[in-house]
């Protein structure tokens, strides 16, 4: 194919699309820590690279294409970029969920610091599960699956090729995922301080004279951070877990929205 014909061009440019919704939307590689430059860039960069390894079915943009056509196809691509992205930040939702409930049950949900990823405030235990996962993210090559992911896209959904009538039901159990991983994650602290509480209350209605607050609040931190410590070790399994889920969604919801 000439590089210089009004397909090429075309083609290349609705896989620019596709790439930079990924890049824009998906954990990391979202991140507010890069410049709107060096996202551009990046995308450019990995159309580049991609080109010679899309099928060329998965390529192909008809020379009669309207003007509007072009727009529903620009669209439809930045639609299944952000949809592939976004599925890695429902799992990182759901870990910043769990760990504001963590930081509400231990008493920490007022100390709040910016999250250098997203430059938002977030729950103290939040931003520590984040930088965590992020760390893991990084460690188990999930970039590169990304990656490969956006490679993978263009043979399960050809250019301007997709239906997204048969996505609503694998949205909405991403988005149930979102809880059942903040869940998880706080499950133990839950139901340990839970059980805190309910012992304070008993202690309460036996010495009402004792100021329970006084010696509750200062207890629930010091229990809160030392089960912290205990399950620190135990993370990346429950992450690994987690990744595997979003490696998972990814190809689900490329099978739902392909031809």
């Amino acid at each position: 194919m000439n590089i210089f014909s009004p397909e090429f061009i075309l083609a290349s440019f609705l896989i620019f699309v596709r790439v930079a919704g990924v890049i824009a939307s998906a954990p990391f590689f979202g991140s507010q820590m890069f410049p709107n430059q060096v996202k551009v860039f990046f995308a450019v960069v990995v159309t580049i690279m991609l080109y010679p390894v899309i099928p060329m079915q998965g390529a192909v943009i008809a020379p009669n294409i309207t003007a509007l056509e072009l727009v529903i196809a620009i669209v439809k691509e930045l639609l299944v970029g952000v949809t592939m992205g976004l599925i890695g930040q429902i799992i990182f939702g759901g870990v910043q969920l769990g760990g504001q409930f963590v930081s509400i049950q231990i008493g920490l949900g007022f100390a709040n610091i910016v999250d250098p990823l997203t430059q938002n405030q977030n729950a103290l235990v939040s931003q520590l599960l984040i930088l965590f996962g992020t760390v893991l993210f990084l460690g188990i090559g999930g970039e590169q699956i990304y990656l490969r992911a956006m490679q993978k896209s263009f043979e399960v959904i050809p250019i301007g090729n997709m239906d997204f009538s048969m996505a609503a039901p694998v949205f909405m159990d991403m988005a149930g995922q979102l809880f059942i991983v903040g869940i998880q994650i706080a499950a133990p602290f839950i139901v340990v301080l839970f059980l805190m509480d309910l012992s304070f209350a008993i202690f309460a209605r036996i010495m009402p004279q004792a100021n329970v607050f006084f010696i509750a609040l200062p207890l629930k931190v010091l229990i809160g951070l030392s089960m912290l410590l205990l399950v620190m070790p135990y993370i990346p399994v429950a992450f690994n877990q987690f990744f595997q889920i979003l490696f998972d969604y990814l190809s689900r919801i490329m099978e739902t929205i392909g031809p």
